[in-house]
């Protein structure tokens, strides 16, 4: 392990860490020790658990639990960053021990349901005060980043004390594995992504993981099942770390609501085949076509939503049985990588205005965006989806909407 800088860790593989001397050994114990009576202290009423004896789920007492597990598992974690006379490198270990006790604090899941009941469907729609919704979900991982968001208290507080610290694969912190659903400390770097999201939802509004559902849109059938299981797994955790989740399969977001068709990328295997899209000249489409299929475009049948729809369907501000209360306050974060499609997505939700009246009524939007320009290959189609992108953009800018920047291999 190396050091660097005003006694932070810069943690990586390329020089050996030096065995640990007698007294080092014995401090280790010895903070070891103290880190698990803290736990033992802080963690010592199952108060995780009073959803379990309810006959139906509860948002506010599951909101109220996830709150108290991150108030205890940040005054444990204030307190070995602010160890003063302990070696980084023990407090690099005692925060990978309180973090895997914190996690155990939930009820996890195995790869079906722990109760060994069928997993009940999500409802599509959920009134929500703060949403995230994750256009082009792909294998899920930006919902996985999502959940990383809720799950990972200590590190914010680590980078505030250490802001020099290499988050690499080697720095503990939890992750969700959406490939295998399961719940890991070290092997994961921090996300670009969940650091994005982490900005904007701790600004001047706060928006809490427990209190926002989350949507997903993925239109690939390749990933169906795996969506399904991910969707059940976070759903069924308890504490639930998210206040709802959906996962739209087999479904886009369109200029219409309308069925569609998607042209499927089947080429980039090692990248989950993320060039699947609505434009039929996108270049790993094409691609497909060439390589695989004669010249012929490889397509699915899948349903067509547009995201003003998802918007009013979901979005407290927009129900029929709203309070004045209930239509302020809130925050909705977009991320979209959906591989040419953003043009006539911009477009049409900058021309239903729904977006702008969210804004007016006293909430807040972020839109961070992956722009695909040169992988629409036919410049003819190009040009159509470009045209009236930017005074779209604009629009939406001038009454509020934040813009951030999605770049590629951001996963």
């Amino acid at each position: 392990m190396n050091y660097n800088g005003q006694g932070a860790p810069r943690l990586n593989s390329k020089k050996k860490a030096p065995a640990l001397t007698r007294r080092t050994f014995l401090m280790f114990c010895a903070f070891s020790i103290l880190v698990s009576l803290w736990i033992a202290n802080d963690y010592q009423q199952p108060y995780l658990y009073h959803n379990f004896m309810l006959p139906t789920f509860d948002d506010e007492q599951n909101s109220k639990d996830v709150k108290e597990w991150r108030g205890a598992t940040e005054k444990l974690c204030q307190a070995i960053v602010e160890q003063s006379s302990t070696s980084e490198q023990l407090r690099v270990q005692a925060k990978e021990t309180l973090e895997v006790e914190a996690i155990k604090r939930f009820e996890l899941p195995g790869h079906g349901n722990m109760r060994g009941e069928s997993p009940v469907e999500a409802k599509k729609y959920e009134k929500c005060r703060h949403a995230f919704i994750d256009l082009g979900t792909n294998i899920g991982d930006s919902i996985g980043y999502f959940v990383d968001g809720a799950l990972d208290v200590c590190t914010p507080i680590w980078r505030r004390k250490f802001p020099r610290t290499r988050m690499n694969e080697l720095f503990p912190h939890p992750h969700l594995d959406v490939a295998d659903l399961k719940i890991h400390n070290k092997g994961f770097g921090v996300n670009p992504l969940m650091g994005m999201m982490r900005k904007y939802m701790t600004a001047d509004q706060p928006m809490l993981p427990e209190d926002t559902c989350v949507y997903g849109m993925e239109g690939n059938p390749t990933f169906t099942e795996r969506l399904k299981k991910l969707e059940h797994y976070i759903m069924d955790m308890k504490p639930r770390p998210v206040r709802h989740l959906h996962i739209h399969t087999e479904t886009v977001v369109t200029e219409e609501d309308k069925p569609t068709k998607l042209f499927l990328d089947k080429t980039s295997v090692k990248d989950n085949f993320w060039g699947s899209s609505i434009l039929s000249s996108q270049q790993d489409a094409v691609k497909t076509a060439q390589e695989l299929n004669g010249g012929q475009s490889i397509t699915a049948d899948v349903d067509g939503i547009r995201l003003t729809t998802l918007v009013k369907n979901t979005m407290l501000p927009f129900q029929a049985d709203a309070t004045e209360g209930d239509k302020t306050g809130g925050q909705l974060i977009i991320k979209m990588d959906v591989e040419g499609a953003e043009y006539q997505i911009i477009k049409e939700i900058a021309s239903s205005n729904v977006l702008c009246d969210y804004i007016n009524m006293g909430n807040k939007v972020v839109m961070i965006m992956e722009m695909h320009h040169m992988s629409i290959t036919d410049a003819k189609e190009r040009m159509s989806q470009k045209s009236g992108f930017q005074q779209a953009k604009k629009k939406l800018e001038e009454c509020g909407v934040v813009f951030g920047k999605l770049h590629a291999f951001w996963s």
